[in-house]
């Protein structure tokens, strides 16, 4: 009996223990997805001087992989793999990436996207000069980027942050070109043709079309990444079967001598 408790005390550790675990969201988390999409487009609305032709951007897949495939290696500088051709888009070939690494505890997805459009205060779009650090809000504010893809992970050490959470947006066609990062002017009056104005920003059916790339992932992403289902039939599957074990031995101990008859 003694023993039983242990093992079930011992579960109940676990079970705590795996709770204390932040539960950081997955590429596939719909409400993620849409957080990062619309603070985004939000952000981009707000830009003074206004725009004449700011994109609007949607969600796209393979942007978030590789987002993923990079933050799990959670290491503190950009992907190295951005300019070769295909190795982070099976399309795209002009990639621009923003990281920004935190607490766990700290991490939400608007102000990680606002700490990168902050750096606007060391921007000034007239003479394109920057006093500090501004390339973060020029790719979020980039007039011709209008697809995104990010991801979030938990690594246990990054930019001597322990713990931290390693959050990485990617865009496409990249910004940061020697140029202002968009046309001055009233709201929409510079947009392609085709193109439809909708709160401020430049939207295009077939450019806003959201594509799954259900088969493509970056051909140098060599870890097999697990999901929070994934992780669980992995820890719960040997402890079921512990418990399993030590149930039928307590079975076979406790009814050895009892006997069957008719």
């Amino acid at each position: 009996m003694r023993r039983w408790v242990a093992v079930v005390a011992l579960w109940l550790v676990l079970r705590a223990v795996a709770r204390q675990v932040p539960a950081l969201p997955s590429i596939m988390d719909k409400t993620f997805i849409e957080d990062c999409v619309h603070v985004h487009n939000e952000l981009r609305t707000t830009v003074r001087p206004a725009a004449s032709n700011m994109r609007y951007m949607t969600w796209d897949s393979a942007l978030a992989r590789t987002a993923r495939a990079w933050a799990n290696k959670c290491i503190f500088k950009h992907n190295v793999h951005l300019s070769k051709k295909h190795q982070c888009h099976p399309n795209f070939t002009s990639i621009g990436e923003n990281i920004w690494a935190g607490s766990h505890q700290a991490f939400s997805v608007a102000d990680a996207i606002k700490s990168w459009y902050n750096e606007v205060r060391f921007y000034t779009i007239a003479t394109q000069k920057c006093t500090k650090v501004c390339s973060h809000y020029i790719q979020v504010v980039w007039d011709y980027s209008y697809k995104i893809g990010c991801a979030v992970t938990l690594c246990k050490e990054i930019a001597g942050i322990r713990n931290a959470a390693n959050f990485i947006c990617n865009y496409s066609p990249s910004g940061n070109f020697p140029r202002k990062p968009y046309v001055e002017g009233k709201w929409c009056s510079n947009c392609a043709k085709g193109d439809n104005c909708e709160n401020k920003l430049c939207r295009n059916p077939e450019r806003d079309k959201i594509i799954y790339y259900s088969r493509w992932h970056p051909p140098w992403e060599f870890r097999i990444v697990c999901d929070e289902a994934c992780i669980a039939l992995v820890v719960l599957r040997p402890l079921l079967m512990i418990l399993a074990f030590v149930a039928v031995y307590f079975i076979k101990k406790r009814f050895t001598n009892m006997h069957m008859s008719t």
